[in-house]
């Protein structure tokens, strides 16, 4: 993999040659930006604590409208972390007892799409889908490590988080990168980890190993909302955001997440206490 850091107007663009196809873990492709998105005005939904679907706008998140309350959960009696997924551009979200669901985001309604066949362990969870694999990925502060298919509604465990020497246990964010459907796009998991306040690579994402990318700069407490936006040029990917719902002295805010340092910056404080967000694709 090539690595080349460029300037792009006045925001850093990390472009990435990709070394081959990765259907779950590979390199970025072709191109990472740091903060271009924050000038957009992105929507974005997020999860609250009280079971709230909220959505925002990236440059007001203070300001932010209650789409409705959580209802028609099954077996589940709150959501757990919550994603958009690139096959359909539906939002979906997990349950605390595995249930995977469809989110009307003009009602907040849910409806029951699938269920984990294996239980759920830990307390803080990220959730992403594999835009590659057409998977969701579910880890956890316990080190749990899943993969799930909503179409054959089957769950593989696969290894649990480790840093090198040592097993993951704050692992509470995670996101793809590369959300498009072209079928020679590469993608790379990040997660976040809310004790030691740093960004890692999981990759290979099956085999559950953490690399390091860089500290956010700020300290941070579970849960945590992690979501990449993909900007999409002809059906491809030319530029990578993060975005994470970080908790930081007892304030909740947005934060747009430099993929390359891991560093994190302030964009606005919330107004309610948002758990989990993703931002609609291809805005």
């Amino acid at each position: 993999m090539h690595l080349l850091l460029v300037a792009a107007g006045a925001a850093a663009v990390l472009s990435v040659q990709p070394s081959a196809r990765a259907e779950d873990g590979g390199a970025l492709d072709p191109v990472s930006t740091v903060e271009t998105a924050t000038s957009r005005r992105l929507t974005v939904f997020g999860l609250t604590a009280d079971q709230q679907l909220v959505s925002f706008r990236v440059a007001n998140p203070a300001h932010h409208r209650v789409v409705g309350t959580i209802s028609g959960l099954s077996g589940d009696t709150a959501l757990v972390g919550i994603d958009f997924r690139v096959q359909d551009g539906k939002l979906y979200g997990v349950g605390n007892a595995g249930g995977i669901y469809a989110i009307d985001t003009e009602s907040a309604t849910t409806t029951r799409v699938s269920q984990l066949t294996v239980p759920l362990n830990g307390a803080s969870f990220g959730v992403d889908f594999n835009p590659a694999a057409n998977a969701l990925r579910i880890v956890s502060d316990a080190g749990q490590n899943l993969s799930h298919s909503v179409d054959a509604n089957t769950t593989t465990t696969q290894t649990a988080l480790t840093f090198p020497g040592r097993t993951a246990f704050a692992v509470t964010g995670a996101a793809y990168v590369n959300n498009d459907l072209d079928v020679s796009t590469a993608t790379t998991l990040f997660d976040i980890d809310s004790v030691n306040n740093v960004v890692a690579i999981q990759s290979p994402p099956a085999g559950g190993v953490l690399v390091t990318a860089g500290a956010l700069g700020v300290d941070v407490d579970a849960p945590v909302g992690f979501d990449i936006y993909s900007t999409l040029r002809n059906g491809l990917t030319v530029h990578n955001t993060g975005f994470a719902a970080l908790t930081a002295g007892g304030q909740g805010g947005l934060y747009v997440v430099n993929l390359l340092t891991g560093h994190a910056r302030l964009v606005g404080q919330f107004s309610t206490r948002v758990v989990d967000l993703a931002l609609p694709l291809d805005q």
